[in-house]
């Protein structure tokens, strides 16, 4: 039985944080014989998977389940737990495996992003079967990933991450994941995900709760009754929490200085931003920055550790 070369991430410092764990892409040849592949059997580094057949048949396995599927589909394996690939025969197309910080680049802050953290953090597959042109895009998009990681030039990582969000996007819409979002849990969950649109939209701007729920159409304390039921926590906490994750972010991987930084995210002066910052996450913009060097920013408060925070 022919063995693949495993789908493990390569070693990686002391203290690099996890969540820098790039994109890694692997072609499936058509061969004689099986192939397999191995992932996340190291959990410092563990990854989300996913799996394009454009033929033939697969299997992948993550303790206790199990997923076969045949090309032309799609399977994302979005716990991260480690597990087994097999691609039978004569199989063709394409596994990845994908860190947080490129997911964070792709998935973006548009509306539509709701949609997609919902998507990722769960496992399933999609038959690609008629979805002809959405195929090729993700076919399109797979190989371009491939060739810039193979040939790296300036820029790949920013092409790198927008190829990745054609592949995204290309699911969601073939998955109905973002209606059966809104659909699931009844009136107050659709509450909360058109609030979760709102807030991608609007976050930056310092929208008060008042007319969050203005535009929703809703009262300011009903809005608080949805968040507190569904989440335990205040529509004001929500918003400053997703506020607190954007500068993490950008403390983590731009070079702007505090003052660029805090006009960026709408703030009237560098004093207003530190002070929110330490009043959200518990260290000033600096020491957290600084810290970027040490430690996992999954660990940190204010940074975006996963895409499930909100149902």
């Amino acid at each position: 039985m022919q063995n693949a070369t495993p789908m493990t991430q390569q070693p990686v410092a002391p203290h690099a944080p996890a969540s820098r764990v790039p994109i890694k892409v692997e072609r499936i040849e058509s061969g004689l014989q099986a192939r397999h592949w191995s992932f996340n059997r190291d959990a410092a580094v563990a990854a989300r998977q996913i799996i394009l057949l454009v033929d033939g048949d697969g299997e992948a396995e993550t303790d206790p389940e199990t997923y076969p599927f045949s090309g032309p589909a799609i399977l994302w394996l979005g716990d991260s737990r480690p597990g087994r690939l097999k691609a039978g025969a004569g199989a063709t197309g394409f596994l990845a495996s994908i860190g947080n910080a490129i997911l964070v680049d792709a998935i973006g802050d548009e509306p539509e992003s709701v949609g997609l953290r919902y998507m990722v953090d769960r496992n399933f597959q999609l038959p690609l079967a008629g979805q002809i042109p959405l195929r090729s895009d993700i076919v399109l998009a797979f190989e371009a990933i491939l060739r810039e990681l193979q040939q790296p030039q300036s820029g790949s990582p920013m092409l790198i991450a927008a190829y990745l969000r054609i592949i995204l996007v290309s699911m969601l819409r073939i998955s109905g994941v973002e209606e059966l979002a809104m659909r699931s849990g009844g009136e107050k969950s659709r509450v909360l995900q058109r609030f979760r649109q709102l807030v991608e939209m609007n976050f930056r701007d310092h929208w008060t709760v008042t007319r969050y729920a203005e535009t929703l159409g809703i009262s300011r304390d009903r809005l608080h009754a949805v968040c507190t039921a569904a989440l335990g926590k205040g529509p004001k906490a929500l918003i400053a929490e997703r506020l607190a994750r954007e500068a993490g972010l950008r403390l983590e991987r731009s070079t702007l200085t505090i003052e660029q930084l805090s006009h960026s995210l709408g703030f009237r002066d560098p004093a207003h931003f530190s002070n929110f910052f330490k009043r959200t996450t518990g260290m000033t913009p600096g020491r957290y920055r600084r810290m970027m060097v040490m430690f996992d920013p999954a660990t940190i408060a204010g940074s975006p550790a996963t895409f499930a925070d909100w149902p």
